[in-house]
């Protein structure tokens, strides 16, 4: 793991894409304020997770505007606080946009986790309960942090020094309970799931794509981050690389097969000398059609 750092964390670095995340939260809860004196409920309705709304009537964008939302003042002041604290040092060590990535991907990943376990858990309640809240993505966040610095001590409430490792295993015990609380009786105002869905998604991304060496995740100097568009580079380049080699051993059956018919002529090949001959010209020289005879 990295950075076995044993000091108190306290607070974060305000990173530039943290700080655009927490200007874009804030203003959003204004906007959600404002709207609220005027048309109650609206915003929630339409941006908000609900699973019935997102599975049947096909609301996609729910599973990513719900995660901008929040419930009021103590909601987003802790998502917000807790960006602060482990985001920052995060964002260093990736950069900008994988942070983002990861943050953006694990908080989709919480809210199709919770649309799911709602449309199973309260397919017989007749409900449609909205989900709001940043907190699936922060919870990935933090076990991206703890993974990354495993002794970090950090104050519960403020007060008691844990390492964050310790935190990472506790929370998420409780949220897996949690959980199985909410199947079991179908309510609650926590999103465990949410929470829970963060954390597994958090570990999928990092143990598929954060893990591998920093140089591997790079394309001509720079990050491809796993993107779709990384991955159509890679498999670009790795599809020209084929095509060198098959030019190089090409241009080797031509050279030897001139080189026996200067000396013996064009009789001295044999069929299968032919065919190899016929296979290097069609894929040394692609445009040309004449065929040997």
């Amino acid at each position: 793991m990295l950075g076995q750092n044993v000091n108190i964390r306290i607070g974060g670095p305000l990173t530039p894409m943290v700080k655009k995340l927490m200007i874009i939260n804030g203003v959003v809860f204004i906007v959600q304020q404002i709207a609220r004196l005027m048309y109650p409920g609206y915003i929630e309705n339409l941006f908000g997770l609900h699973h019935v709304s997102f599975i049947e009537e096909l609301k996609l964008w729910q599973v990513f505007t719900y995660m901008f939302l929040h419930g009021g003042w103590f909601h987003i002041f802790f998502n917000l606080f807790a960006l602060w604290m482990f985001a920052g040092e995060l964002e260093q060590l990736w950069g900008g946009n994988e942070f983002l990535r990861y943050y953006l991907l694990c908080g989709i990943g919480a809210g199709l986790s919770i649309a799911l376990m709602n449309y199973i858990v309260y397919e017989n309640y007749h409900s449609d309960p909205v989900t709001i809240g940043a907190s699936g993505a922060i919870y990935a966040l933090l076990l991206a942090y703890g993974l990354n610095w495993p002794d970090r001590k950090v104050l519960l409430y403020f007060v008691i020094p844990v390492k964050i490792k310790y935190l990472v295993i506790a929370f998420g015990l409780i949220e897996f309970f949690g959980t199985i609380s909410t199947v079991s009786v179908g309510a609650g105002n926590i999103s465990h799931i949410g929470h829970l869905g963060g954390f597994v998604s958090g570990i999928v991304y990092y143990y598929i794509h954060m893990r591998r060496p920093m140089e591997s995740r790079k394309i001509g100097g720079r990050r491809d981050g796993g993107s779709v568009a990384g991955f159509f580079k890679r498999a670009r380049l790795k599809k020209k690389k084929k095509e060198i080699e098959t030019r190089i051993r090409a241009k080797k059956v031509i050279d030897e097969s001139l080189e026996k018919i200067a000396r013996y002529g064009m009789s001295s090949l044999t069929p299968v000398e032919k065919k190899e001959l016929e296979w290097a010209r069609r894929h040394y020289y692609p445009d040309r059609d004449e065929t040997l005879h």
